[in-house]
């Protein structure tokens, strides 16, 4: 391959970066080392009562070891489900277009199941609501990952190769006026941090305006991003209430009252000017 293109052999792309691995391969053993001596000792004392001894022994072992075994692949393998966490709707899309494509041509045929998605295709693109829904769910999915690259770059800000500080995104919908994103936040960071960085976060999303906000009221972890890409006012909306109105309508008179008429007070005095009266 070098020979062929006169090019350097590419890098490899690591899924998790190699010193976020040691550092949860690390983590993982010391999980390991404590979770099975507590285990050990907790599963001893609710079964030495009803066994006898060195089958307790026995069942608290396989106990102790098993979970905390358990526990420790969990702390190793967490960067990684991160990741498929990171990926989980185009997975998740995909997996479902994939399963509705191959179920279709295998009832029907191929060619049958490759017009169908294809009508399908084209529906979407030329039908504008369904465009404009798949345009605003899909730049939900683009925010998530502009967030994940917001996120990164500020912890490496910070001098620190600590993963761990990536918050999580949990999730994203679209609203009038752009998408609105859901976020757990790891220690270290705190929304009186993050709001001094909305116009970093703006230009990371390829949008006009970002902003932060609590999301809950127990838990200050859990931060709400609104991210602004249009003007939903920005066009005259005319009110339905209007077509309600009849053009031409008669104003109606009392029929007890009659018209209005100027009142006469016969025992009220009209008033005096005070400097007519004091020139006579």
């Amino acid at each position: 391959m070098r020979g062929l293109f006169g090019g350097a052999k590419p890098a490899s792309i690591a899924v998790v970066e190699p010193p976020v691995s040691q550092s949860y391969t690390r983590r993982a053993r010391i999980t390991f080392l404590v979770a099975v001596p507590v285990l050990f000792v907790a599963a001893l004392a609710v079964s030495s009562p009803s066994m006898s001894l060195p089958w307790a022994l026995l069942v608290s072992a396989a106990f102790g070891l098993l979970l905390g075994g358990a526990g420790a692949v969990l702390v190793a393998v967490w960067p990684v489900l991160r990741v498929l966490w990171w990926w989980s709707l185009e997975i998740a899309t995909g997996g479902v277009l994939l399963g509705a494509f191959s179920a279709l041509a295998h009832v029907s045929h191929l060619l049958v199941a490759c017009g169908v998605f294809g009508a399908a295709a084209v529906g979407v693109v030329l039908v504008r609501p369904a465009r404009r829904w798949l345009s605003r769910w899909a730049w939900c999915v683009i925010d998530r990952h502009r967030l994940r690259v917001f996120f990164t770059a500020l912890v490496k800000a910070t001098g620190t190769q600590n993963a761990g500080l990536l918050p999580l995104v949990l999730w994203a919908c679209p609203t009038p006026a752009g998408e609105r994103v859901w976020v757990w936040l790891r220690p270290g960071l705190d929304i009186a941090a993050l709001e001094a960085k909305a116009g970093r976060l703006a230009v990371t999303c390829w949008a006009r305006e970002a902003r932060f906000v609590k999301a809950s009221r127990r838990y200050a972890a859990l931060i709400r991003v609104d991210i602004t890409q249009r003007d939903p006012l920005r066009f005259t909306v005319p009110s339905p209430l209007t077509g309600l109105i009849p053009a031409t309508f008669e104003r109606p008179e009392s029929p007890v009252l009659g018209p209005v008429v100027g009142l006469d007070l016969d025992d009220i005095p009209e008033p005096v000017d005070e400097g007519s009266s004091r020139r006579r």
